[in-house]
């Protein structure tokens, strides 16, 4: 750890100032980023620093900024005007993690610009056919080093690579977005990126009329991925003590017993893995649903040892959040299930969630599927709540695929009513 001792002294001139306990986070950005068809842009390198530190009585306050020296009076002066908790104070000593987690590329140092112009042109060639039109093109690469140190002894380092590409683009009207990231370039480089956002747009600018008949939904991975990633954030345990959709329902099922989904901090290679979070917790395995019933919170230290429990190592940007996403996968691939349905509704995505009141309500764009084939598109009316949804789940299909940091099958959903 090279910059181990710039980290011992803002512990030492916390104690000093009278602080009981801290701890402190060095994290160093190796940042990349363009926004053309073309390579145009340098690296720019980045510091974030941040302490935490505790009074007595449990009074905690917390600096951040790109500079050392501010951080211990504005920590200090922020404690002061906290207040007083029985359950604050550093994480415990916990046995780090162990063996390669796949989260560094080994490849960083060696992508070239002809590799980058590369995948930006394939992009480029793949959206701008026909009548599509590309909008907007980003790409992004960080190395991210972190440095951890507490008064209790503990010290942590590691580093880690993410790849990003997102990209806008338009068909008439509709305009849709795109994003892939992964920590390895050869995974953001592989991936039919404009292909599919092409597809997408062609798909749901042809107007169809709906059939008679229910019909069945079917999320694709992305839909699915994309909702689970908004409700997530219900199983902080803060937000389920504060009242939330999850609030009292603990224990009870909340989805069909066919959906059983965990969030893996551990997961090789997944996006949001490291060996420890922001507040030197290793991160373990939450099952969120288990076999329909949410019996599994993300906690921090404050609240694990409020409710007697291990912290899960889920801090990130200073709030409990989902790292990896895993929805078990079902018995049947996708191709069987859709060729023995035939006739059904495909969503592109699902209207954003109410996570206090549980309630998704918006508009909805479906893909006609009659006999197979695609006819075109409807748009219609979706007022329900998150457990009429997931308790919707008829089938889970058997192919994953790994959309950012949710590895998600396609579902099929029996019973869901739409309106205009």
């Amino acid at each position: 750890m090279d910059d181990r001792s710039e980290l011992l002294s803002l512990l030492d001139a916390s104690r000093a100032e009278g602080a009981r306990a801290a701890e402190v986070m060095h994290q160093r950005f190796d940042r990349f980023l363009t926004t053309g068809m073309r390579v145009r842009a340098a690296r720019v390198e980045e510091e974030v620093w941040t302490l935490r530190l505790w009074l007595d009585g449990g009074r905690v306050g917390v600096a951040t900024g790109p500079l050392r020296k501010p951080l211990v009076s504005q920590a200090m002066a922020a404690a002061h005007q906290a207040p007083r908790s029985e359950w604050a104070g550093p994480a415990d000593r916990f046995a780090p993690i162990t063996g390669p987690l796949g989260i560094d590329d080994r490849r960083y140092g060696s992508v070239e610009d002809e590799d980058r112009n590369e995948m930006l042109g394939l992009a480029e060639r793949s959206l701008n056919q026909g009548q599509v039109m590309l909008r907007r093109l980003r790409y992004e690469e960080v190395r991210e080093r972190r440095s951890w140190l507490s008064t209790r002894d503990v010290e942590l380092s590691a580093a880690a690579t993410t790849y990003t590409m997102e990209a806008d683009a338009s068909l008439g009207s509709l305009e849709l977005g795109h994003r892939i990231a992964s920590r390895h370039f050869s995974n953001v480089a592989s991936l039919p990126f404009g292909v599919e956002l092409r597809r997408r747009i062609e798909d749901l600018s042809r107007p169809a009329s709906l059939p008679g008949g229910p019909l069945p939904l079917v999320l694709e991975p992305r839909a699915i991925a994309a909702f689970l990633r908004s409700l997530a954030p219900a199983f902080a345990a803060p937000a389920v003590v504060a009242g939330n959709l999850l609030t009292g329902t603990l224990g009870r099922a909340l989805s069909a017993t066919v959906l059983h989904v965990t969030d893996d901090g551990g997961l090789a290679s997944g996006l949001h893995t490291w060996p420890f979070d922001e507040r030197g917790v290793p991160p373990i395995a939450v099952p969120l649903l288990k076999e329909g019933v949410p019996n599994s919170l993300f906690h921090d230290p404050e609240s694990a040892r409020a409710a007697g429990l291990r912290p899960t190592g889920h801090v990130r940007g200073g709030q409990l959040r989902a790292s990896n996403l895993i929805v078990r996968p079902g018995s049947r691939t996708r191709n069987v299930i859709l060729t023995e349905l035939r006739n059904y509704l495909l969503v592109d995505a699902l209207p954003p969630i109410d996570l206090v009141t549980g309630r998704v309500v918006g508009r909805v764009r479906l893909g006609v599927i009659a006999a197979g084939e695609r006819v075109g598109t409807v748009t219609m009316g979706l007022d329900t709540s998150v457990a009429g949804l997931l308790r919707a789940v008829s089938e889970v299909a058997s192919d994953q695929e790994r959309c950012d940091e949710v590895d998600a099958p396609t579902l099929v959903l029996q019973g869901v009513g739409l309106g205009e």
